[in-house]
C-alpha cells in the first residue's frame, strides 16, 4: 500500500513540474499576470487574468462554461454528460463539441486528481459544497474556485463571477440581471401573499421518503415561492442536504397541503400507494411535477421558482401558465439563443 501510495505521489509530482515548466496558457502568449478574486467561499483566489483552458468539477458551473467560454472549455462532469441525452438545449454542432470532450467526475464522486493535472486547466471550478477544495489545489498547483447554488439567489453572483474569470462579464452580467429580477419579482409576489401553503418535495435520487433541507436550493426554491417547505422543521445538521431520509410516519405527520414530486416516476408511486392515500394532498389532486425545462435544480432553477410560485400561490391557473411561458422563453432565449416548442414548455420532468 505504501508503496502504490509513493508511487502516486512521484506521479503527481512529474505532472505538477511538467505543469510548472511550460507554464499556463496567459503567459505563453504574452499577456500574462494574475488577479485575484474572492470565491463563494470567502476563498482568495490567485489566477491568470487570461484563461485559455478551463474545467468545472459540477453540472452547473461546466454548463456556464458552455454558454460563456465554449473555446476555453476543457471537459464536462460525469453528471452534465447524463443530460446531454436529452440535448435539446444545444445546436448539433454544439452538441458534438460538447460530447467529445473528456469527461471527469464531480467534486463529490469520481474526481481524479492525475486527470485534472493531465488537463492542463488554468482554473478548475467547483461549488462551494467542496470540503477538500484546498487540498485538492495544493496537490495540483491549479488555482480552484468555488461558485454557490443555494441559496437560489446566489446563482446571479455565481454566475457573474464565472463571467469574470473566462473574460465575459457583459454576457454574464445580462445573464445574472435576469436571474436577480426574477428572483425579485417573485419574492414582491411572495410578500403579498396572504396564504403559504406547507410543501413536501421528494422523489430526489428515486427516493419518494426524502426530504431538502432548509439551506438547500430546493428549500430555498420553494420558500422564495411562497411555499413553507417542511424541510425546513429538520435539525440544522441537516439543512444542507439535498435528500433527508424520513419515515413515512414523519410524512403522514406533516401531511403538506402540497406535495412537488421531482418527476414522473415519483409522482405514480405517491399516487398509487395507499400509504400515500392518508395524506390531504394525495386526496386533493395536490401532487405536481416540475416542467422538464423548468426544474428546481440546475442552471433553470429560477423558472423552477417561478412555476412553484404559479402553482403554490395561483393555483396553476391559466395566468400562471402565460406567465412561466413568457419567462421562460425569456429565459431560454439569453441563456441558449433560441426559444422552446410548445412541447417543449409543457414537457413535465421525468
Amino acid at each position: 500500500m505504501k508503496k502504490c501510495l509513493s508511487a502516486l505521489l512521484v506521479v503527481l509530482a512529474l505532472l505538477v513540474a511538467g505543469r510548472s515548466a511550460s507554464g499556463s496558457g496567459a503567459n505563453q502568449d504574452g499577456s500574462g499576470g494574475t488577479v485575484t478574486i474572492i470565491d463563494m467561499r470567502g476563498r482568495k483566489v490567485t489566477m491568470p487574468k487570461t484563461i485559455h483552458r478551463i474545467l468545472a468539477l459540477h453540472p452547473i458551473p461546466t454548463g456556464l462554461l458552455a454558454i460563456l467560454a465554449p473555446q476555453d472549455q476543457v471537459s464536462i462532469d460525469s453528471y452534465f454528460q447524463r443530460s446531454l441525452k436529452t440535448h435539446e438545449l444545444y445546436t448539433e454542432d454544439e452538441y458534438k463539441r460538447l460530447s467529445n470532450l473528456p469527461v471527469t467526475g464531480v467534486y463529490f464522486t469520481g474526481l481524479s486528481i492525475e486527470q485534472i493535472l493531465e488537463l492542463h486547466p488554468d482554473v478548475v471550478i467547483t461549488m462551494v459544497g467542496d470540503k477538500n477544495i484546498d487540498k485538492e489545489q495544493q496537490l495540483t498547483g491549479i488555482p480552484f474556485f468555488a461558485v454557490s447554488k443555494a441559496p437560489t439567489s446566489s446563482y446571479a453572483t455565481s454566475i457573474r463571477l464565472v463571467g469574470q474569470i473566462v473574460g465575459q462579464q457583459k454576457r454574464a452580467d445580462e445573464m445574472a440581471d435576469f436571474w436577480a429580477k426574477t428572483v425579485q419579482s417573485v419574492e414582491d409576489a411572495t410578500a403579498k401573499a396572504t396564504r403559504h401553503p406547507t410543501v413536501l418535495y421528494t422523489g430526489k435520487n428515486g427516493h419518494t421518503t426524502s426530504v431538502p433541507g432548509k439551506n438547500t436550493v430546493f428549500g430555498s426554491t420553494i420558500d422564495t415561492a411562497g411555499g413553507q417547505s417542511v424541510g425546513d422543521q429538520l435539525p440544522s445538521a441537516f439543512a444542507s442536504n439535498e435528500s433527508n431520509p424520513v419515515s413515512m410516519e414523519q410524512i403522514i405527520k406533516w401531511n403538506p397541503d402540497v406535495i412537488i414530486a421531482s418527476g414522473a416516476a415519483a409522482r405514480n408511486t405517491i399516487m398509487t400507494d395507499s400509504q400515500w392515500q392518508m395524506l390531504h394532498a394525495v386526496r386533493a389532486g395536490h401532487v405536481y411535477t416540475p416542467r422538464a425545462f423548468a426544474g428546481l435544480d440546475g442552471l433553470q432553477a429560477v423558472l423552477g421558482m417561478v412555476w412553484a410560485q404559479g402553482v403554490l400561490l395561483e393555483g396553476d391557473d391559466d395566468a400562471a401558465e402565460a406567465h412561466l411561458t413568457s419567462v421562460m422563453q425569456s429565459y431560454y432565449k439569453l441563456f441558449y439563443g433560441h426559444a422552446l416548442t410548445a412541447e417543449q414548455l409543457a414537457e413535465p420532468a421525468r
